[in-house]
């Protein structure tokens, strides 16, 4: 008989677009497609987006830390950080998404993190749930991959990016929030040789503020630096395979999703030796301590040595295959049906 999952789809309201969006996104259609299932969605608003959700289902899984209402249903939470508990992220609502995290975390009858990083921070700042069955490390997979078509026919937005540049490019994607640690990438960036070499810096995000135009002029490298807002993935995935390499310094993340597009793209990565980046990157990639810009600048130029560069995106193509949404799906879909058995 086939498992009656409900599967709520509140993170659409929450994000236009980002890591938990993609991840849902990819999860519930491969769901959706595989047999044994019979599927409820529900999307919900923002303005009750802390309020439970009633369901007959058997099963409930909220994409963002939502409860259900209901009689016998089992509970499925996702981890992605713990970014408010640590105080990385201050913003005005951090207390109540605790809150909601909390909640959801001591009801769930399955929890899913989404690296063995996060399930490690989760068993720290939950240590009553040392005993619990069903806590499960998850890793996420890329759905941007190699793409010869590409460069025959780019996107029109990137033939003028790529007159300018010339394709001699280093990638920053994301939110230039703190704990992102855009300042010790360009910090880096203008430390190197690589702005001298006619190297460019493109910011996939939103425009640059004031603020970081003071600093780029600062640094002298205010033409050496581009910002790409409402980039689609089609972009994205061009931008990737034709960088010089992706740089990501976050001092925190519950996955890291760029590095891991960035390396299926065969784009090589510098990234930080934290949290759960070491987990995804391994050795196909340069690890550093995110805030040391020294160390950051030094990779940059050992990556102008075209073998040991194509070195770095072999392994990291290689590396990126460990990671896929069909190895994702698959794992959820023995998670639930693991409740369902149990509880017969």
């Amino acid at each position: 008989m086939d498992i009656n999952l409900h599967l709520d789809d509140i993170i659409y309201r929450l994000q236009g677009k980002g890591g938990i969006s993609t991840y849902w996104t990819e999860l519930s259609s491969m769901i959706s497609a595989s047999q044994g299932f019979q599927i409820h969605h529900t999307v919900g608003r923002k303005i009750t987006r802390y309020l439970p959700v009633h369901t007959n289902a058997q099963i409930f899984h909220s994409s963002y830390y939502r409860i259900p209402l209901g009689k016998n249903v089992k509970t499925v939470v996702t981890i992605y950080d713990f970014l408010y508990e640590y105080g990385i992220n201050k913003t005005l609502n951090a207390s109540i998404n605790i809150w909601q995290m909390k909640l959801a975390i001591n009801q769930a009858d399955a929890i899913i993190c989404i690296s063995e990083n996060t399930k490690k921070d989760l068993l720290s700042l939950y240590p009553n749930l040392i005993n619990h069955r069903h806590i499960y490390a998850v890793g996420l997979g890329a759905n941007l991959k190699i793409d010869e078509s590409l460069n025959i026919n780019p996107p029109d937005r990137l033939l003028d990016v790529d007159k300018s540049t010339r394709n001699r490019y280093i990638l920053f994607v994301g939110k230039r929030v703190k704990y992102k640690n855009f300042h010790s990438a360009i910090i880096a960036f203008s430390k190197s040789s690589l702005p001298k070499l006619g190297f460019s810096m493109i910011c996939v995000g939103s425009n640059f503020s004031d603020t970081e135009n003071q600093l780029f002029e600062k640094l002298g490298i205010q033409s050496n630096v581009i910002a790409l807002e409402n980039v689609t993935n089609r972009e994205l995935n061009y931008l990737y395979q034709n960088a010089f390499v992706l740089v990501y310094p976050s001092l925190y993340e519950g996955f890291g999703l760029p590095p891991l597009e960035a390396m299926n793209c065969g784009c090589p990565v510098i990234a930080s030796n934290t949290s759960s980046i070491p987990e995804v990157v391994g050795d196909a990639g340069i690890l550093v301590n995110p805030e040391d810009t020294e160390a950051i600048a030094a990779a940059l130029e050992v990556l102008l040595d075209d073998n040991i560069r194509n070195k770095y995106i072999g392994r990291g193509l290689a590396r990126a295959m460990l990671f896929t949404w069909e190895n994702t799906a698959q794992k959820h879909i023995a998670i639930y049906q693991s409740l369902v058995d149990n509880s017969k």
